[in-house]
């Protein structure tokens, strides 16, 4: 358990990192630049931060639950619905690479592969422990 929740954290803490340095310079910003109104540059730049806190938060939660601080029952829930939401990510950056032209949509296909790989691990991890 411990090994798989390692590696997920690994891989969330990249994930992170890549959203808090890339995701701002490249995705947030032209989006504030465009020309639409005040209150969507509000709505993108609050989406944009509340994901930002999901990945920190998730990252902290896969780092106690994998250095077994918090309790084995709690972990159990909480790494099941980090491992689902995961998984909703990965299904709809998928579902947004097939709506992008045709040569754009492999950097969201890697995302959709590396949400889906961490959804997994942490998801293996409590499920593991119990079998």
């Amino acid at each position: 358990m411990v090994l798989t929740l390692m590696a997920a954290t690994v891989l969330s803490a990249g994930v992170c990192g890549y959203h808090l340095i890339y995701g701002k310079r490249v995705l947030l910003a032209p989006l504030l630049k465009a020309n639409v109104s005040q209150q969507s540059k509000q709505m993108l730049r609050c989406i944009f931060h509340c994901q930002s806190v999901f990945f920190v938060a998730s990252t902290a939660v896969l780092l106690a639950c994998a250095l077994k601080v918090i309790p084995g029952m709690y972990a159990f829930s909480l790494l099941l619905f980090l491992g689902m939401n995961y998984g909703i990510f990965a299904i709809w950056q998928f579902y947004i690479a097939t709506l992008s032209p045709p040569n754009s949509g492999q950097m969201i296909i890697v995302q959709a592969l590396i949400f889906l790989l961490i959804g997994t691990l942490a998801m293996l991890g409590p499920l593991l422990s119990v079998a």
